[in-house]
C-alpha cells in the first residue's frame, strides 16, 4: 500500500516579483505533483521546480511550467527528486501582480 500526503504550501499568497515557496521535506516520496492556482487577474507566470540535498542549496528540475494570462491552474509532477522540494516563480510585477495557492501531493 502507498503512502500519500497532501499540504498546503502556500495559501492566497500575493507576489509581486521573484518568489521562492517554503522549502518542504519530501525525501520518503518517489513522486510529488505541486498543484499552482492563481485567483484574479494575473499576468504570464513561470514556475520552475527546484530541488535540494538539504534545504538549503537549489537547483532547478525540469523544465518551467507557464501559467497563462487567461489560466487558473498548472500541475507540476516529479518523479527521483532527492530530499527537499520547492517552486520558483517569475513574471509577477507591483504593477501586474498575482495571488497564489500551492498544494503539495507525495506519494511513496
Amino acid at each position: 500500500m502507498l503512502t500519500f500526503a497532501t499540504s498546503v504550501i502556500e495559501r492566497r499568497l500575493p507576489i509581486s516579483g521573484a518568489h521562492t515557496t517554503h522549502p518542504y521535506e519530501a525525501g520518503w516520496a518517489a513522486e510529488a505533483v505541486f498543484f499552482v492556482q492563481v485567483e484574479g487577474d494575473h499576468p504570464e507566470l513561470s514556475v520552475q521546480a527546484q530541488i535540494s540535498p538539504d534545504g538549503l542549496h537549489w537547483v532547478d528540475r525540469g523544465g518551467a511550467r507557464t501559467i497563462g494570462a487567461d489560466d487558473e491552474i498548472v500541475a507540476v509532477e516529479l518523479a527521483n527528486f532527492g530530499g527537499w522540494l520547492r517552486l520558483a516563480f517569475s513574471g509577477a510585477t507591483a504593477e501586474q501582480p498575482a495571488t497564489v495557492l500551492v498544494h503539495l501531493a507525495l506519494k511513496g
